[in-house]
């Protein structure tokens, strides 16, 4: 078994691939691939949830960026060394159904993200059930294939197959707006069923019953069983660990959701994770602009974005390190971007999200 942290996301990513193929089985780690030795694109994250905003509908909408009245968050130069993109042309960030907490601005970036955080942990819980779906809507950009929408049905209590739609993960053949199932199965490895918990098999469910202790949080994430993500376990470094935990916290972000009070927690949670660092200057694939807590996955410096007055969940941006300076002796992220000449030559050096949508529906295939 591969011990490269960064593999997480790829082995889930391949695993659903293989079931769309019609070859599931257990597969074998592949090793990263592509220039600068990049891992492969973490496309199925999965379980990563931005906070929740409820409607009182059939569909309870979690996240509906572009609401009128929505208020850009403050931001520094977008990362990626151009400045964010004017009012009349950039997507205005996520609005919320509950107000920004109120109190003094915060002065740095330790303070946006704890005003964010506690943002998030006010709205209201959406409610969802057993049987329901979480819903998202992404734009993904970079990497090989150009800039497109992912749209993901992920069961809330993980007994039921979702869907995907997306066009890297659609089988020869087959419209590319299709939707592909995303088995329930996907969590029995080795014919025993995984029980809900970082890192294999996170749900909706699991993440509502975590404690909103944020330092109860990252205790949990970094003491979770990772015996099947490196062998032997005991070779695990702490920086496998600490980067391990990270990419839990990516994951729900992601893919997933997670009620309003564990979402703000894991937010804070991240942040006080070893080899972490909270930034104002990074942006997402619409170029909003937010506070972002970073870190690395062995191979790349990740950005969780977040709307820094409403907590919102923005998206991902991640740079690969072949083109930054050298990681901190503490792990501490690199800062920098790559050059344009870097840019134009590798279509991989950066990739990045944007959540558009999230809600909690009845059924695979319902958006609203």
């Amino acid at each position: 078994m591969n011990d490269r942290p960064e593999m997480l996301a790829a082995d889930r990513h391949r695993l659903l691939k293989e079931h769309l193929m019609n070859e599931i089985g257990r597969a074998e780690h592949a090793e990263p691939t592509g220039r600068a030795g990049r891992a492969p694109r973490r496309k199925l994250v999965w379980l990563v949830a931005s906070p929740l905003a409820v409607t009182a509908v059939a569909a309870t909408a979690l996240l509906l960026p572009g609401h009128p009245g929505a208020q850009p968050a403050p931001a520094g130069p977008a990362g990626g060394g151009s400045a964010s993109p004017s009012a009349a042309t950039a997507p205005p960030s996520p609005s919320a159904s509950a107000p920004a907490v109120p109190g003094p601005e915060p002065t740095d970036a330790a303070g946006l993200l704890d005003r964010a955080a506690a943002a998030v942990a006010a709205r209201p819980d959406p409610g969802a059930r057993d049987g329901q779906f979480t819903y998202t809507r992404e734009v993904q950009d970079g990497g090989q294939w150009p800039r497109h929408e992912r749209r993901i049905w992920w069961s809330v209590d993980g007994r039921a197959e979702g869907g995907v739609i997306d066009p890297q993960m659609t089988r020869p053949g087959r419209d590319p707006n299709a939707i592909e199932s995303t088995p329930e199965r996907l969590f029995v490895q080795d014919g025993v069923r995984v029980e809900p918990g970082f890192p294999e098999r996170i749900t909706y469910r699991y993440l509502s019953s975590l404690p909103t202790d944020p330092v109860a949080l990252k205790q949990l994430l970094l003491t979770a069983d990772r015996s099947r993500q490196v062998s032997p376990p005991s070779a695990m470094t702490e920086t496998q660990r600490n980067q391990l935990a990270f990419a839990d916290v990516q994951t729900v972000f992601q893919n997933v959701s997670a009620p309003p009070a564990v979402a703000g927690a894991l937010m804070r949670a991240a942040a006080m994770l070893p080899g972490t660092s909270v930034v104002t200057d990074q942006v997402d694939a619409e170029g909003r602009g937010g506070v972002a807590v970073v870190g690395t996955n062995g191979t790349q410096r990740v950005a969780l974005i977040f709307d820094a007055r409403t907590g919102a969940y923005l998206g991902v941006r991640e740079v690969l390190l072949a083109y930054l300076p050298p990681v901190g002796p503490d792990g501490t992220p690199p800062v920098g971007e790559p050059t344009a000449a870097q840019l134009a030559a590798d279509r991989n050096a950066v990739y990045t999200t944007a959540a558009l949508e999230e809600r909690v529906v009845d059924r695979v295939g319902q958006e609203h």
